[in-house]
């Protein structure tokens, strides 16, 4: 077996791993994006990871954070309060070298309808200012809301909306990862 192969191998089995820990993982897909997003849960605390592909702008951007949650589920309204560090890759002007890293402070939440149970909407934001950003990034934000649907007791699918963007000290803006978008999350 050669190097590449073993690689491979040992990256598929700690993801693997990784996603037997957490308690939701779920997945976002259009023609250009792909879009994933990992959390642990451990009571109010949530850990959380997630990354984008954008092949139409070809940008990428990763993120790790940390949520204070509702630990009451019984009531139809959750929220999370948190931070995330972001690592943005926009390939400004074709260089490939423009990193730009971000702690972006923000939240989430989930209303499910209580005479339609299977039925929630959910949204997410986080900001991130130019005292908090590093590179050339003078200031970036990034949203979510979308509209689910829960086909089982731990499976939701959905249609959402959602978009990063982030604004740089030459006054240079790039949106990406915009547009609509289908997905799934799966509760362990």
């Amino acid at each position: 077996m050669n190097l590449t192969n073993k690689a491979l191998l040992l990256t598929a089995g700690i993801l693997s791993s990784s996603m037997v820990l957490a308690s939701n993982a779920g997945v976002s897909l259009t023609n250009d994006l792909a879009k994933a997003d990992v959390s642990l849960d451990m009571g109010p605390f949530a850990l959380t990871a997630g990354g984008t592909h954008d092949s139409d702008d070809d940008t990428s951007s990763a993120y790790v954070g940390l949520n204070i949650q509702d630990t009451d589920t019984s009531g139809p309204l959750q929220i999370g309060l948190g931070v995330r560090v972001y690592a943005l890759d926009n390939n400004l002007n074709g260089r490939n070298d423009d990193v730009a890293v971000a702690a972006a402070l923000g939240g989430w939440y989930r209303y499910t309808f209580p005479m339609a149970n299977r039925l929630s909407i959910y949204g997410s934001a986080y900001y991130s200012p130019e005292v908090l950003s590093v590179s050339r990034l003078d200031h970036m934000y990034t949203y979510d809301v979308r509209g689910e649907y829960m086909t089982t007791q731990n499976t939701r699918v959905y249609i959402g909306y959602g978009s990063t963007v982030s604004v740089y000290t030459n006054d240079e803006r790039r949106e990406t990862s915009d547009g609509l978008s289908v997905g799934a999350s799966v509760a362990f």
